[in-house]
């Protein structure tokens, strides 16, 4: 193996990462799609669960379907796909709160986490 090739290898803990997120954002677009048809159904029997359910559902979906594109991205070891990753992270952590949703300790801590772990993978990337 030259010099060329062992420069664009993929490092593994950016691969594990990577795999790590592709499960979450599998499981976050299952989600998505299960909140929007599931908060449509309990929009008939809660009052008020209408519009803001079906919205954060909606832009749970959209977001998780970012999140699949910038890990996709990073995957291909491009540092833009890492700057999308932190932008979609912060809409995550703030999105919530505008929806009335409760603030949750685990859902800043993972984000963060998650942003450090591949940061520190930045330097691999194109």
């Amino acid at each position: 193996m030259d010099t060329q090739e062992q420069s664009s290898q993929r490092p593994t803990f950016l691969t594990v990462l990577c795999i790590l997120s592709f499960i979450s954002c599998g499981l976050g677009i299952i989600g998505g799609i299960l909140l929007a048809v599931g908060s449509g159904a309990l929009a008939a029997y809660i009052p008020g669960m209408g519009v803001g359910g079906m919205g954060f559902s909606i832009l749970t979906l959209v977001l998780n379907i970012a999140f699949l594109y910038a890990v996709l991205q990073m995957w291909k070891q491009l540092k833009m796909g890492f700057y999308i990753y932190v932008g979609l992270q912060v809409v995550s952590v703030i999105a919530p709160l505008i929806f009335g949703i409760p603030f949750s300790v685990l859902g800043l801590i993972f984000p963060v986490l998650f942003i450090v772990l591949y940061y520190l993978n930045f330097k691999h990337m194109n």
